[in-house]
């Protein structure tokens, strides 16, 4: 271990700050990525839930990029479904068949799915993360008073 740099300071929410006051550093945006100003929304609140979260990200510009644009897909296909009021459609012969864009939905909310917890961004994965890291997740346990309520009482004579 290096010692002559100073340690992480952990502040309550779980973020770790740099001696020199800096939350963990977040990635440029990846060349060519041509983010449109929503997209570039996305990136940026990703980015900064990670940082506050205290989860060094610096090399998942590549992985975040990915989650930004299927999750920008998603909503989209989200809001045709909303616009065209139904999932699916029938055929004139009355065959019933799933439509495009609730197939693309479903498929980006797959896709969803699997990318988030690889990047940390759902609460089991971030707890995973904490737990295997050494940083409490600061959660209670719900019933460790009850359990230890009896151990903590001196045995009565009664």
């Amino acid at each position: 271990m290096d010692r002559s740099k100073p340690p992480l300071s952990v502040v309550p929410g779980g973020a770790q700050i740099s001696p020199s006051g800096e939350l963990a550093k977040s990635p440029d945006v990846p060349p060519l990525a041509g983010l449109s100003s929503n997209e570039r929304r996305v990136w940026k609140y990703i980015c900064d839930s990670l940082a506050e979260a205290g989860l060094e990200h610096i090399t998942a510009g590549l992985p975040i990029m990915v989650i930004v644009r299927t999750y920008s897909d998603w909503l989209e296909a989200v809001r045709v479904c909303e616009e065209k009021k139904t999932r699916y459609q029938t055929s004139n012969n009355g065959w019933v068949s799933e439509a495009p864009w609730a197939a693309d939905e479903r498929r980006l909310k797959s896709e969803l799915g699997q990318w988030l917890p690889k990047a940390c961004l759902t609460i089991p994965s971030l707890s995973k993360v904490r737990k295997e890291s050494g940083v409490e997740s600061g959660q209670d346990d719900l019933f460790g008073a009850m359990a230890g309520h009896g151990r903590d009482r001196p045995a009565s004579n009664g």
